[in-house]
């Protein structure tokens, strides 16, 4: 009982400073500078507030909220982004006459959000909302929505708690580390107290990591199962960013299966490797063959097939992955804005170092804990199981997101940290793990202060030192 009560005072705690956090964030971000917000914003209100389904020609047709391009000028939307407002518009004395699309496509380019070319259940399901908020300004309903998304990041937070604490219920300082991950870690914050479909597909892949969890570590009753399956093909039909969850599944089924059936360490070894494998390959040739999965939205909302550079994997493609592999670690720790806002050369290359050597503590971890003879490990064979299958979530969802740029050897494809959000509660927690080899035995008492600080340092190192300075300086 006495644990229990302090583990839900320390939980309020983090609750707390997640919703005070996210308030700084929706306060110092202006409207429409997270990606895609301003795309977002109008599905939500053309079927909240005007009754109308996102089509192509609804887009063409239907002029956009008419406080709009004052909003991009009161909040120096063009100027911090270094875009311009495009000359070609049709109307260019009066910008509010213009669709959206015409106001809007410097960013709008492969990211429009319409209907057939993009899921829309999270803007149905904020779309009542938007109808309620329609006799506000557009500021005021801008903010409103985004408290959505900060409520969605609390449950976030709330699942990783609960799901590290079933993992290790013996040992708090996992599930505080995970928790300060999110809450510190300045693109996740900046990312999902935006308006956006990332904090939906991050939020209900929380809930379906913890309810396997909760299945792996010997919650009994078919209730967890049937959760772990809503959450995830909810969180699948909510954005293509969660599609690892599918080979996670699998890797979980054979898991599980392989520990009730007792097979060896052999045939686990061979049938986990061989399903990364199988990822991999098939999911390059699936993006090949079906020419880019979903089709690709232009500024003219064209869906014709796109010309795709070679199939094959070069020798001159390898410079185009090195870029993208730098890209997408800047993009995961701090490039802010429309990716024009990047945090200090010092700060990334501090990170670059940690980050190698973090991951050779979790390559130790594995190698002492999971894979050596198990009278040699202190875990159980249920925490040895989920943590084998977090680390190959996390391994899908590196894949899903480098698919595209493999499969084309084009670095159009640049790949966000948004898009590995979804995976992010299996990388905080496997994160903290190959942290925590990084101290000898007799520091082990200083390892989470360690990480706390580090974490409060940089996040406000960055709001205050970078963001701060550059949007409002």
């Amino acid at each position: 009982m006495a644990r229990l009560t302090s583990d839900r005072k320390i939980l309020l705690v983090l609750l707390a400073l997640t919703i005070i956090r996210g308030l700084i964030y929706i306060a110092v971000v202006p409207p429409w500078l997270a990606p895609d917000e301003s795309t977002h914003f109008e599905a939500i209100r053309l079927i909240g507030q005007e009754d109308l389904w996102p089509t192509h020609q609804v887009y063409r047709s239907t002029p956009m909220h008419p406080e709009m391009p004052a909003s991009f000028e009161k909040f120096r939307v063009w100027q911090i982004s270094g875009l311009t407002v495009p000359a070609g518009r049709r109307n260019p004395g009066n910008p509010a006459a213009d669709s959206y699309v015409d106001y809007y496509p410097a960013h709008n380019s492969g990211s429009a959000v319409v209907a057939g070319n993009y899921p829309l259940f999270y803007h149905l399901v904020l779309s009542p909302l938007a109808g309620w908020l329609k006799p506000l300004s557009i500021d005021a309903q801008l903010y409103f929505l985004r408290l959505t998304s900060l409520l969605l990041t609390t449950l976030t937070v709330t699942a990783g708690w609960f799901m590290t604490r079933a993992i290790f219920p013996r040992f708090a300082a996992y599930a505080v580390a995970v928790a300060s991950f999110l809450i510190f870690l300045p693109m996740h914050l900046y990312i999902n107290t935006a308006l956006n479909t990332d904090v939906w597909a991050t939020v209900l892949t929380a809930f379906y990591f913890l309810a396997m969890v909760k299945i792996f570590c010997g919650a009994s009753g078919r209730i967890w199962l049937i959760v772990t399956f809503v959450f995830g093909l909810a969180a699948i039909m909510a954005k293509p960013t969660t599609l690892f969850i599918a080979p996670t599944s699998v890797a979980a089924l054979g898991l599980y299966a392989a520990r009730r059936w007792n097979w060896r360490r052999t045939w686990r070894g061979v049938m986990v490797a061989g399903l990364v494998v199988a990822v991999a390959a098939g999911s390059v040739l699936f993006f090949q063959w079906t020419a880019g999965g979903r089709g690709v939205a232009t500024l003219s909302f064209s869906t014709d097939a796109v010309d795709w550079p070679p199939t094959y994997i070069s020798r001159e493609s390898l410079s185009t992955y090195l870029y993208t592999v730098r890209w997408g670690f800047l993009s995961f720790w701090g490039l802010f804005g429309w990716a024009n806002i990047a945090i200090s050369t010092a700060w990334t290359r501090f990170w670059w170092g940690l980050t190698s050597f973090v991951g050779l503590g979790l390559v130790w971890f594995f190698i002492r804990q999971i894979f050596s003879n198990r009278a040699n490990s202190r875990l159980t064979a249920g925490q040895r199981d989920i943590l084998t299958v977090l680390l190959l979530a996390v391994i899908f969802a590196l894949i899903g997101v480098y698919t595209p740029i493999v499969a084309t050897q084009s670095s159009r494809w640049g790949p966000p940290s948004r898009y590995l959000f979804p995976a992010l509660l299996p990388i905080a927690l496997l994160f903290f793990t190959g942290f925590k080899q990084l101290f000898p035995a007799r520091l082990k008492r200083y390892v989470l202060p360690a990480w706390l600080i580090l974490f409060v340092v940089f996040d406000s190192a960055v709001l205050f030192g970078r963001l701060i300075p550059f949007i409002y300086g």
